[in-house]
């Protein structure tokens, strides 16, 4: 299944995800949201793979970076 992501994640949006939450890295990261790509399954589950800044301390400059977020992981939009 592949597809629009779904409207709840947006650019601008900082998302913190656990390592299990993302795919491919270890430990916590941070993501502000540049674009929102496609929306996969992956591992049998929904995936969203995002392009954004990204940093895993807040002295960290970060890079940009491609990566697939675990769409249950994702905040709810209110």
């Amino acid at each position: 299944m592949t597809g629009n992501p779904r409207p709840r994640l947006r650019p601008g949006d900082v998302i913190t995800l656990k390592d299990q939450d993302y795919k491919f890295g270890v430990g916590p990261l941070s993501i502000i949201v540049e674009q929102i790509l496609e929306r996969v399954m992956l591992d049998a589950e929904p995936w969203v793979r995002v392009r954004g800044l990204c940093r895993r301390a807040s002295t960290d400059a970060g890079a940009v970076r491609e990566i697939y977020v675990r769409e249950r992981a994702l905040p709810a939009r209110r």
